[in-house]
């Protein structure tokens, strides 16, 4: 599988679109978000029920892995957290649900990324943010949790 960076150049070199098409066919991400998820859970071993409780999602976990929900960009980062899932993977699935990655120059997202990178819980980066005044990483089915929303609110 080619690097995304040799593909690019490749793209912008190549005359012939439906050959390069033809050519990296293999080489296209053809999964949905909730197969990845799934592959995912079972990569890690974790169960549904300990992605929920991890994530604080309830019953929602489950309507998001069938595929039924389309869930928040940071719902889904919610449940790489209670996944222990590689920083890859996260990006990846942001991708794959068409959000923007994790950006090292978004003061919100450098908190998340270290916090990843040094297997904190979701409840552990809640309290870094909470202490720099950002926003928390809250389901988007319970926004009622106290805790600042923005620097605004505080």
């Amino acid at each position: 599988m080619a690097n995304t960076s040799a593909l690019l150049s490749e793209l912008i070199d190549k005359d012939d679109l439906k050959a390069f098409i033809e050519k990296h066919q293999n080489d296209f991400i053809n999964i949905t978000p909730a197969e990845y998820l799934n592959t995912l859970a079972e990569k890690h071993k974790i169960s549904m029920a300990e992605i929920s409780r991890a994530a604080n999602l309830g019953d929602y976990v489950y309507k998001i892995f069938r595929g039924e929900r389309n869930p928040s960009r940071d719902v889904l980062i919610c449940i790489c957290l209670a996944l222990n899932a590689s920083l890859d993977e996260l990006q990846l699935l942001l991708r794959l649900a068409q959000f923007y990655t994790l950006d090292v120059k978004n003061e919100r997202d450098a908190v998340i990324l270290h916090g990843l990178q040094n297997n904190k819980s979701l409840l552990e980066i809640n309290a870094m943010l909470y202490e720099l005044k950002l926003e928390l990483l809250i389901a988007e089915r319970d926004s009622r949790r106290p805790g600042p929303k923005s620097k605004k609110d505080v």
